[in-house]
């Protein structure tokens, strides 16, 4: 409703500093009225839901509209625009719903960013105010940036001073350097709070600089024997968070390290690099080694999943695998910023609201990375999570769980096999109250895999939740840490599927580059459409509905691909298999490569390595009879079209006697008069296959399903037989020139001999 989003926006504004108390001499927001007279008249009394004032003036610097229930935020956003900036002459704008925010510069035409990176919540006044004397695009400060970049080489220095300690590479020496890279920032944040009149949390005798001066040898002990007992004292009660001891032993190894991190100034107004520090690393650090890479999701989909969940004061959060803690942290804090911060609340945020477990000893770096963001790191455990269970524990669950994974605790859930992502899924649905939502990244191999396991977890999911939501990924979302084919489910538990809303997502904001150095902004971003459509989940041309019983009649898959409308480009556009198809389509079989009973055998076996000319004869490999008799080998007849669908896409070759394939390759067998073999052997190396394809690990392909669905431009025979002709005439030029070219690299190797003999 309107109204629970204005609470939350109140709430926001006053968290950010700004003063909401129009009774107040120091008020700077007005809801629903004009600060001044003049500024009313302009409005013709259709005042905006609020304006924002420059501090100690009555110069309006910004509008935010409500969303009402059944509008757009993009519909909000140019309500605020046409009926409230413009005669205010105010250039920013913001429409939110409490939760997701939109913004917009009249002046540019485009959203408000920081660093390239697109702005999704209300900011300070301080900020708005850069942003109405620069632009659209904000830069971080200079000696902000320095520091971060400083902070990066630190770490790479101490990653071999640790690694000269014989700590080892990734979490190992992380940690370390977490230990006292958390003393710096816990420090400066101490100080920050004793000099705006709070009181310390931490007393300064345990802080940076007690020790930072002090010799080698007595910094080394002072922080053994003084600071981590009193932090072990503190934080520890609910589990290791530090060590008792450093487990660096060399005192001019230690020296070394606090000197670097002593020159740099880590809590900025204008940064984020307070409470996440440990997260910029993981993003950025080229050092730090894989096993900390899965620890690790990109910011702005924590956050997208983050909004889209919408976790609320008073519920509780949950991540099986939480790694270095990143959606807890965006949870806390998302809360955090839209509640009213009394004593109770702030009780109820630090202890009774995020949950995680992490099997790893980066729990250690979740724990710290609570206690800088505001708490919560109590609730944080290292153990296994499939092997306990829980039943409607939980209000929210947010998470990224390992996909490569293989547990033990299948039978605890129902499932068979060693493969851990059906598991997860259904730890996911247990652990949720009924009601409770989920947000979660999930392998695409899961949504559209034909193992069975895979199948009965679709099942469950969608008969005991309500997916609203299959978010598709590309595949340079998670790089370079992965590149396999992701997408984001969004579902309520209580109530079965009725429709699903696919969006896919083909520009994230960011370069698509595998580059260790990270990806670097673009202007270009579908999470800006994502964010407006999501209200009344609209098709868009990157999004769609698809109704439970067509998800059911394709085995439960869950990827936009199976369902996208393909459109028709005229009645000569036909189905390549199927009832109403061109072609039976046969696909091939593998024996068991291990059991020699069914390989070198009298029938030819081919793979896209033997697809070297336009017809096969002779293959690399044979199977027996035996093969086809039991182990499912099928026997493609002469003069039939071989098509690789798999990764390949695309590759045809004609079969010149009776043969086998693997799986990789359908036989195309045309049905009747409508289509001549050698045409589809021209064309459909030429089509475009991107509407059809399936995300593989390896890459895209297509699948059964899709397969019989790629449409075929059909003219008359005539008219392909012509095609063909001129297309043998093409052959026939290219193996001139391939003969001509060999022709010529024998004249130069018999040139180089003769010049050799007559040195």
């Amino acid at each position: 409703m309107e109204s629970a989003a204005r609470k939350r926006i109140d709430a926001t504004l006053n968290n950010l500093g700004w003063c909401t108390d129009e009774a107040s001499p120091n008020c700077n927001v007005f809801t629903e009225r004009a600060k001044t007279r003049e500024q009313a008249n302009l409005l013709n009394r259709r005042p905006p839901d609020y304006t924002l004032y420059r501090s100690d003036s009555d110069e309006p610097i910004g509008i935010i509209e409500a969303k009402r229930p059944g509008q757009t935020l993009r519909e909000a956003l140019d309500q605020a625009i046409e009926f409230y900036a413009k005669p205010l002459g105010v250039s920013i704008v913001f429409a939110s719903d409490g939760s997701i925010t939109e913004t917009h510069d009249i002046r540019s035409g485009t959203t408000l960013r920081i660093d390239g990176d697109v702005v999704t919540d209300l900011v300070t006044e301080q900020i708005l105010v850069r942003f109405i004397a620069e632009g659209s695009d904000i830069r971080t400060p200079h000696e902000v940036n320095l520091s971060k970049q400083q902070l990066i080489q630190v770490f790479k220095e101490a990653n071999d001073l640790l690694r000269n300690e014989g700590l080892r590479e990734g979490i190992e020496r992380f940690t370390e350097f977490s230990n006292l890279l958390f003393l710096k920032l816990i420090s400066e944040i101490e100080d920050d709070r004793e000099g705006r009149g709070e009181a310390r949390i931490l007393e300064r005798r345990y802080c940076w600089d007690q020790f930072c001066n002090r010799s080698a040898e007595d910094m080394l002990d002072y922080i053994n024997d003084t600071i981590l007992p009193r932090l072990v004292n503190r934080y520890n009660h609910s589990g290791d968070v530090f060590q008792q001891k450093l487990l660096i032993t060399t005192p001019s190894t230690l020296k070394r390290i606090v000197d670097r991190l002593s020159t740099l100034t880590l809590l900025n107004a204008d940064s984020d690099i307070k409470g996440d520090a440990f997260e910029y690393f993981l993003k950025n650090s080229v050092t730090v080694g894989n096993d900390l890479g899965e620890y690790f999701t990109p910011r702005h989909i924590v956050q997208l999943m983050v909004e889209l969940i919408d976790p609320r004061f008073g519920e509780t959060i949950y991540d099986p695998c939480c790694g270095t803690g990143g959606f807890l942290i965006y949870a806390f804090e998302h809360i955090k910023k839209k509640v009213l911060l009394t004593g109770e609340a702030l009780d109820t945020l630090k202890n009774h609201t995020v949950f995680g477990r992490e099997l790893t000893g980066a729990a250690k770096i979740a724990k710290m990375n609570m206690i800088l963001t505001g708490d919560g790191h109590t609730n944080i455990v290292q153990t296994d999570s499939l092997r306990y269970p829980l039943k409607d524990e939980y209000d929210v669950v947010l998470t990224n769980y390992p996909f490569s994974q293989k547990t033990e605790y299948a039978s605890h859930y129902g499932l068979q096999n060693r493969d851990a992502n059906p598991v997860f899924i259904k730890h996911i649905i247990d652990a949720l109250k009924p009601g409770g939502r989920a947000g979660i990244v999930v392998p695409d191999g899961v949504l559209f895999g034909e193992r069975s396991q895979y199948v009965r977890v679709r099942q469950m999911l969608l008969r005991e939740c309500e997916v609203q939501a299959v978010i598709k990924l590309h595949n340079y979302v998670f790089k370079p840490y992965a590149g396999q084919p992701t997408s984001v489910v969004i579902f309520q538990k209580g109530r079965p599927t009725t429709n699903v809303w696919f969006f896919n997502v083909h520009e994230d904001g960011y370069k698509k580059t595998g580059s260790k150095f990270g990806r670097p902004p673009i202007s270009t971003t579908d999470l800006i459409r994502l964010r407006e459509a999501w209200g009344r989940m609209e098709e868009t041309p990157l999004s769609f509905t698809v109704d439970i019983e067509t998800i059911v009649e394709n085995d439960y898959k869950l990827t936009p691909n199976m369902y996208r409308a393909l459109p028709l480009r005229s009645e000569r556009w036909i189905p390549l298999g199927g009832a109403t198809g061109l072609c039976d389509i046969i696909i091939g079989k593998t024996p068991p490569t291990r059991d020699t009973a069914y390989w070198d055998g009298p029938h030819p076996w081919a793979t896209i390595a033997d697809f070297t000319s336009k017809y096969i004869d002779q293959t690399a490999r044979t199977v027996t009879d035996m093969a086809i008799q039991q182990a499912k080998a099928r026997v493609i007849p002469a003069n039939t079209l071989l098509f690789s669908f798999k990764l390949s896409i695309g590759k045809t070759a004609i079969a010149q006697r009776d043969l086998c394939t693997n799986e990789a390759i359908a036989a195309l067998i045309p049905k009747d008069g409508r289509v001549l073999m050698e045409y589809l052997y021209y064309i459909l190396p030429e089509l475009d296959y991107t509407q059809y394809e399936q995300p593989a690990t390896k890459g895209a392909t297509l699948n059964t399903h899709s397969l019989p669905k790629v449409l075929v431009p059909v003219p008359t025979i005539e008219q392909q037989e012509e095609f063909i002709k001129v297309m043998r005439s093409r052959d026939e030029e290219i193996n001139d020139f391939l003969n001509r070219a060999d022709e010529v690299r024998g004249n130069a190797r018999n040139f180089v001999q003769e010049h050799l003999s007559g040195i």
